[in-house]
C-alpha cells in the first residue's frame, strides 16, 4: 500500500505542475478552484487526524503532549483556511490611479498643500540624506508640499542637515508613545491638508503623491491611501542563505499579495510607511492613535469604525531598508507581535471596537490569529526530539494515513502555493522564515497575554555593517540544541546503546518528520551566522522565486 499510495502522490503532484503552469494564477475562478481543493485535502486530513491518531483523553503526560500537538496544529490550520480562502479575489487599482492622475496633472499647480512627515530616531546621516533627497524630489509643484524631519533622537546635526536641504526639523523634549508620540507631536506644528507618513529609510518615487492623493479627494469613502512596502537590500534569511537572487524577501508576499486580497473585502490596513491621509480625518480621531504600539494597524481599524476606508495601492511608491542582522529581523516582528496583541484589550479593537461589521471584526482578528500560529512552528520542532527520547509520537498510529492523507495534502499545498503566490512564496524558505523567529515571538505573546502594555516601542537598527562573520549565538542556541538532541536520540537508539525507540515501532512519519526537523534547524543555523557586509547593500528585489536558484543557493550555503 504504501508504494502504491506514494506513486498517487506523485501522480498528484506532477498534475498540478503540469495544471499551474499553463492556469492563468490572477483568474478568480481558477484561484478558487485551487483553494477548494486545498480545503477539501485540510477536511480530509483533520477528519483522519481526529478519528485515528487522537487518543482518549486523560491527564497523563503522554495523552497531554498529543493532545497540546493537536491544539497547536487546529489554530495554525484555521488561519491557513482563512489566509487561503481570502487569496481568492485580488484588487488592482492602477487603473484608477492613472484617472486619477491625469486629472490632478491638468489642475496644474491648483493642489492641495501636503506635508511629508519623516519620523526618525537612530538612522545615520547616509541613510537620512537618501530619504531626504527622494522626498524633495516630488513630481508636486514645491510651493505644495513640505517635507519634514521629526526627530526623536535630538541630533543637532540633523538640524544642520535639514537647513542645508530646506527642509523642516522638528525635535521634541520627550519620547513617550514611540513613532505615534512624535507624528502627534508634529500635528500642531504643521500645517499641510493631507499628510504624507514615510519611516526614515524609505526613499519616496517622484510620482507617489500624483498616484495617491486622486484617491482621497475623487473617492468620499476612502480615508488613508496605503502602499506596499519594497526594499532595495535582502532580508537576513536571504542573505546568510545566499538568496539575495533566489527567492523573495520575507514581506514581499503580503505586501504585493495579502494586502491586495484583503483589499478586495475592503479590509486592507495601515503598514506605517508610505501612506498618506488627510488631516481632516486625523482632527475626528483627535491625532493618530497611540494605545498601541502598532498604531498603523490601529488607525485603520479605527477609520473603518467610522465609515472609512483603507485603499491599497498596490504600485512600488516607495523603496527602503529590511532588517540587516537577524536580531534586528526578530526585535522588529517581536515588536509587532506584542502590538498585534495589544489590539484584542483596546477600546478600538476586534472585540470592543465600535462600527465594526462582524465582517470587518473577523478580518481585525486574522493578525492575531497569525502570531497565536508560532507555539505551533515550536511544536513541530520539539516533536522529534520528544520522540526519540520517549518514544511518544505527535501523531500516534499514523500508519498508512501519512501516505493517503499526510503526504498529498503537504505536496498538494507546497505546490499550489508557490502558484497562488505566483511565485512569492518557496515552501521550504518560508518555513525557515518562521521558524527563526519562532522562540522569540511565542515568548513576545506569552508575554504581551499577560501584561500586553509593557513592551516599550523599540526602533529597528538600519544601515548596519559587518565586518566579519558574526555568529548570533542566543538566536541559534536552541536549534543547535535540538539538532543535537535529534541527532543523539537516533544515535543512542539505533545502535542499541539506549533503546526507547526500536526500528521495528519506527514508521516512515517519525523518520521522515525527524529528517525535516532537522534540515530545518541546520538551515536556521546557517541563517545566524552573519556575513560580512557594507553598510549598503542595494540589490534588484526578486519578484519570484526560483526553485532550480533555491536549491542551487542552499546547496552552495551547505556544502560550499
Amino acid at each position: 500500500m504504501p508504494h502504491d499510495a506514494i506513486a498517487v502522490t506523485a501522480a498528484l503532484a506532477a498534475g498540478l505542475v503540469l495544471l499551474v503552469a499553463d492556469a492563468p494564477a490572477r483568474r478568480a475562478p481558477a484561484r478558487l478552484a485551487a483553494v477548494l481543493f486545498l480545503h477539501g485535502l485540510t477536511a480530509g486530513y483533520l477528519a483522519w487526524r481526529w478519528a485515528d491518531t487522537l487518543p482518549g483523553f486523560d491527564w497523563g503526560p503522554a495523552v497531554l503532549w498529543v493532545w497540546a500537538f493537536f491544539a497547536a496544529e487546529a489554530v495554525a490550520i484555521g488561519h491557513e483556511v482563512w489566509s487561503l480562502s481570502v487569496l481568492v479575489r485580488l484588487t488592482d487599482h492602477s487603473a484608477e490611479a492613472d484617472r486619477h492622475e491625469r486629472a490632478l496633472r491638468l489642475r496644474g499647480r491648483d493642489l492641495p498643500p501636503v506635508d511629508v512627515l519623516v519620523p526618525t530616531y537612530s538612522e545615520n546621516a547616509e541613510i537620512l540624506e537618501r530619504t531626504i533627497r527622494a522626498a524633495i524630489a516630488l513630481d508636486y509643484p514645491r510651493d505644495r508640499v513640505r517635507v519634514w524631519l521629526l526627530d526623536d533622537g535630538k541630533r543637532p546635526w540633523l538640524a544642520d542637515l535639514c537647513a542645508r536641504y530646506g527642509v523642516g526639523y522638528v525635535a521634541r523634549p520627550t519620547n513617550e508613545h514611540g513613532k505615534a508620540g512624535n507624528l502627534n507631536y508634529a500635528l500642531p506644528r504643521t500645517g499641510g491638508e493631507y499628510l504624507l507618513v514615510i519611516d526614515a529609510d524609505f526613499e519616496l518615487r517622484p510620482t507617489f503623491l500624483y498616484r495617491t492623493l486622486g484617491f482621497l479627494l475623487f473617492r468620499p469613502d476612502v480615508a488613508l491611501v496605503q502602499t506596499p512596502q519594497h526594499f532595495r537590500n535582502p532580508d537576513p534569511v536571504q542573505y546568510n542563505l545566499l538568496g539575495s537572487r533566489a527567492w523573495t524577501e520575507e514581506q514581499y508576499f503580503f505586501m504585493t499579495m495579502v494586502q491586495s486580497a484583503r483589499d478586495a473585502y475592503g479590509n486592507a490596513f495601515c503598514v506605517g510607511s508610505g501612506w498618506v491621509v488627510p488631516r481632516a480625518r486625523l482632527a475626528e480621531l483627535g491625532g493618530f492613535p497611540q494605545a498601541s504600539i502598532c498604531e498603523d494597524l490601529e488607525i485603520s481599524y479605527v477609520l473603518k469604525g467610522r465609515g472609512w476606508r483603507t485603499l491599497y495601492l498596490n504600485e512600488p511608491l516607495a523603496v527602503g531598508l529590511a532588517p540587516e542582522s537577524v536580531p534586528e529581523y526578530i526585535k522588529q516582528r517581536a515588536r509587532w507581535c506584542s502590538g498585534t496583541i495589544q489590539h484584542v484589550y483596546l477600546k478600538t479593537g476586534p472585540v470592543r471596537g465600535r462600527g465594526l461589521s462582524a465582517w470587518d471584526r473577523l478580518f481585525y482578528l486574522e493578525p492575531i490569529l497569525y502570531w497565536l500560529t508560532y507555539p505551533f512552528t515550536i511544536l513541530m520542532l520539539l516533536a522529534p526530539a520528544v520522540f526519540w527520547l520517549t518514544g511518544v509520537s505527535a501523531i500516534p498510529g499514523a500508519g498508512e494515513g501519512m501516505y493517503l492523507v499526510l503526504l498529498p495534502r503537504v505536496v498538494a499545498t507546497w505546490i499550489l502555493m508557490y502558484w497562488l503566490s505566483e511565485g512569492r512564496v518557496m515552501p521550504p524558505i518560508s518555513a525557515v522564515q518562521r521558524a527563526l523567529g519562532a522562540f522569540h515571538f511565542t515568548a513576545a505573546l506569552a508575554k504581551a497575554v499577560v501584561r500586553p502594555f509593557g513592551r516599550p516601542f523599540q526602533v529597528t537598527a538600519k544601515g548596519q555593517s559587518r565586518d566579519r562573520v558574526v555568529v548570533q549565538w542566543p538566536i541559534a542556541r536552541p536549534f543547535a540544541a535540538l539538532a543535537a538532541v535529534i541527532v543523539g536520540g537516533v544515535t543512542v537508539n539505533l545502535t542499541g546503546y539506549h533503546e526507547v525507540v526500536t526500528v521495528t515501532t519506527l514508521t516512515a512519519l517519525d523518520v521522515a518528520w525527524s529528517g525535516y526537523a532537522l534540515a530545518l534547524l541546520v538551515l536556521c543555523l546557517l541563517a545566524c551566522v552573519e556575513r560580512p557586509k557594507a553598510s549598503q547593500t542595494d540589490a534588484p528585489e526578486v519578484r519570484r522565486a526560483s526553485v532550480r536558484g533555491t536549491v542551487a543557493a542552499l546547496a552552495r550555503r551547505v556544502f560550499g
